[in-house]
């Protein structure tokens, strides 16, 4: 089972980082990682109440006062075992998320979602859904008021195979399920929505195909989604897991955000192809995104490369 070893959690923002955090810990005792919380301030260029004439000091003091208040949770978290490090710095928080998890090898961002306060009007903020599109590792992004431990894990898979077998996003999104499913003690649904995109023409007059034959082609489309989706699980060691197997027709954003409804966390995709440099999101997963009301973990296949690009070194304050 995947383990994250260095976790990335983010503190700051209009949200309480309680259920993020919390998330956090628990993933790090279970998994023995080393967790870092930052938090991302404002440039005082950007923020009119720390550039009081004549008192250039108190950017300094603002940065201080929130690196202890970190370093209080920092505090209590080392009493439960947990290696844990802060960090303050400036900017654009995914930016600076993404910045740091490039400089320092991070393999997992948490952040609490900001809820019916997002901009956008859904659970995801715009912070959130940038950290999704660009960011090379795992993003979680927990709900607010979450439980502190979940009993439905779902996994949203499109196993379609390749020349070379079972396709490596859906091994990944099934392994790191399984995982988080495994150190709750959860159950873990593995779901692919399967779609026949020229059914409604081939039932349309113009074609007027019979109907037991167009029958005969979902079945044959079913089918092929069925083997597709054992053989995927048949290429990741679930162990004493229990899991459930969901093979649903309909558009994917549908019955996906449909599903991740009566879930506690939704692991899922957000891209088809691998190694494409800049390549953000797919127009499924953001419109799954959009509509999600669980935490979510967003995927990234192997060998995405954020399209940011970093010259300037980092500037940040740690205890």
């Amino acid at each position: 089972m995947k383990r994250f070893k260095r976790i990335l959690c983010y503190v700051g923002g209009p949200a309480d980082p309680s259920p993020g955090l919390n998330s956090a810990a628990d993933l790090a005792v279970s998994n023995g990682a080393r967790l870092t919380l930052i938090d991302v301030l404002p440039e005082s260029t950007e923020s009119a109440w720390l550039t009081v004439p004549g008192k250039p000091e108190l950017e300094e003091l603002v940065v201080t006062s929130r690196l202890q208040e970190l370093e209080e949770m920092a505090t209590d978290l080392r009493q439960r075992g947990i290696e844990v490090g802060v960090v303050v710095t400036k900017g654009n928080p995914f930016v600076e998320l993404i910045r740091r998890v490039v400089s320092h090898q991070q393999e997992l961002v948490i952040k609490t979602a900001q809820g019916l306060e997002s901009r956008l009007g859904g659970l995801l903020g715009t912070t959130a859904l940038h950290l999704m599109r660009k960011c090379p590792v795992p993003v979680w992004v927990v709900k607010p008021q979450s439980e502190e431990s979940f009993g439905r894990v779902l996994a949203a898979v499109d196993p379609k195979p390749e020349e070379s077998g079972v396709d490596p996003l859906s091994i990944k999104v099934v392994q790191l399920a399984a995982s988080l499913a495994a150190s709750s003690g959860s159950k873990l649904h593995i779901m692919h929505a399967w779609w026949m995109h020229s059914e409604s023409m081939l039932r349309s007059r113009r074609i007027n195909l019979p109907p037991a034959e167009i029958d005969g082609l979902l079945r044959e489309v079913r089918g092929a989604a069925e083997s597709s989706l054992k053989a995927l699980v048949e290429s990741v060691d679930l162990g004493q897991i229990p899991y459930e197997l969901h093979i649903v027709k309909g558009q994917p954003y549908e019955v996906i955000s449909g599903f991740a409804s009566q879930a506690d966390l939704a692991v899922m995709g957000t891209l088809s192809r691998a190694g494409i440099d800049g390549l953000l999101i797919g127009n499924t997963a953001e419109r799954i995104l959009r509509r999600v009301e669980c935490s979510v973990m967003a995927v990234k296949p192997e060998g995405f490369q954020t399209p940011l690009r970093f010259e300037e070194a980092e500037v940040t304050v740690t205890a």
